[in-house]
């Protein structure tokens, strides 16, 4: 791996870290009563919910 390469493993790497802490703490300045995640939600609780719609939604695209 050259010099350049590396340093741009360890940019995307930190804003990886960044987006994550920021969403942390957006979630816990919500106020939210409980710790709640799509990652943790039981989908097959519900077959008539599609997990791909959902996660599609979730990625705001």
């Amino acid at each position: 791996m050259t010099y350049r390469g590396f340093l741009a493993e360890l940019l995307m790497a930190e804003c990886d870290d960044r987006s994550r802490r920021r969403s942390e703490r957006r979630i816990k300045a919500a106020g939210f009563p409980r710790d709640k995640s799509l990652r943790n939600f039981g989908f097959e609780a519900n077959p008539n919910i599609d997990a791909a719609t959902i996660h599609t939604l979730a990625s705001c695209e």
